[in-house]
């Protein structure tokens, strides 16, 4: 059984027959459902399929969400969306199973007029959130917190290597994890030739240092052997550096209600993690006090970081257009217990908010677990 058909048995097992709608003669696999198809993944297959229990039954037959559920998962059996669509399903089953304030399921795929949201001024016709609690009139979109700066560098190396026809090489970056993920955006056409033109099999060089950014070198292994790379991160410089992330999801950012960006975070698709357990909260929390209360009393236009920006709004209302931040560590590779929700969940909420959550949605992060922050006496 190869893993298209192996993840279509579990769609159809828990969604009924017919549920699968991808062709599983096409080879494609990722690392979601290659995973399930292997004995050594037991406690991430046990895990996964718990959630797929949990949707199953918190939207049955009937529905109206269960058609955009299902519309999702089926990308899952994709080469490119698969991180996306599995950061939702990760969403959609923690923020729906707190039992004691929802009166009813979260409503998938809530679209509303551009002009209620900043996405008018961006040139925006309609805005559509992942999520929409009717109970709290909240609004929330699931992004992958991913490694840009390494998604980069990889596509730079897959490709350098393709047109050289290299086969028989390693290569492995090497730069500070806190870096800017914008230098290597902005030179990634330089960087490619750079490393096309170093690339040499018969000198076979085992290091190379970039002279288009400074800080980034490559290690290189040619042939059989153990590839290592070194790395230095600070959690704080990380968030100066990454902060502004946020700016480019501001078309989900709303002038008329409570809205939050949901980052999934999971070791196949997100930042590389670091040995010190207090580094990833040490990032999340000064990650959005930069966003906050940076900007909190800025005057200058929002087209200062939103050069496409249309409206009048300035950087301090474009920020406060935003209610909050949650975080989801998913731990589900390693878990011990597929019972549980392995999840590590972190709220920040900006004090600063034109629109702020009622009780009634504290209550309900803290039915789920999450460690919640406003900054109350840390706004300034």
């Amino acid at each position: 059984m190869n893993d298209l058909e192996n993840f279509q048995a579990i769609l159809d097992r828990y969604f009924g027959a017919g549920s699968a709608r991808f062709d599983t003669r096409t080879g494609v696999t990722n690392n979601i459902i290659g995973a399930l198809n292997r004995a050594d993944f037991a406690p991430f297959r046990a895990a996964f399929l718990k959630r797929c229990q949990g949707l199953s039954r918190r939207y049955p037959a009937g529905d109206p969400n269960r058609t955009p559920l299902l519309d999702r998962l089926n990308e899952m059996a994709s080469e490119s969306k698969w991180d996306g669509v599995y950061a939702e399903m990760v969403a959609f089953h923690f923020l729906n199973s707190d039992q004691d304030w929802l009166s009813a399921p979260i409503e998938l795929s809530k679209t509303v007029p551009a002009a209620d949201t900043l996405a008018g001024a961006l040139g925006g016709q309609n805005t559509n959130y992942d999520g929409f609690y009717a109970d709290f009139d909240v609004c929330f979109d699931v992004k992958v917190l991913g490694d840009k700066s390494l998604d980069i560098l990889k596509g730079i190396i897959a490709e350098a290597k393709t047109a050289l026809g290299l086969t028989n090489v390693e290569i492995t970056p090497e730069y500070p994890l806190d870096m800017d993920f914008v230098p290597f955006q902005q030179n990634r056409r330089a960087l490619l030739a750079e490393l096309q033109g170093a690339l040499n099999p018969n000198t076979k060089p085992a290091m190379l240092r970039s002279a288009v950014l400074q800080q980034l070198s490559y290690r290189l292994l040619w042939g059989a052997g153990v590839l290592t790379a070194v790395s230095t991160y600070d959690p704080f410089l990380h968030a100066a550096n990454h902060h502004r992330l946020l700016f480019k999801h501001a078309k989900k950012f709303s002038r008329t209600q409570p809205t939050f960006i949901v980052f999934v975070v999971f070791p196949w698709f997100s930042e590389t993690p670091t040995t010190n357990p207090w580094s990833n909260e040490i990032f999340f929390r000064s990650f959005c006090r930069r966003f906050f209360c940076q900007y909190a009393k800025d005057t200058n236009p929002a087209t200062t970081l939103l050069s496409n920006y249309q409206g009048n709004e300035t950087l301090a209302q474009v920020t406060q257009s935003l209610t909050g931040v949650l975080f989801l560590e998913d731990k589900s590779i390693t878990a011990s217990n597929p019972l549980d929700h392995n999840i590590n969940a972190y709220a920040y909420l900006n004090p600063n908010a034109t629109h702020k959550i009622s009780g009634h949605f504290r209550e309900h992060l803290s039915a789920l677990g999450f460690y919640r922050d406003d900054f109350q006496h840390d706004n300034y």
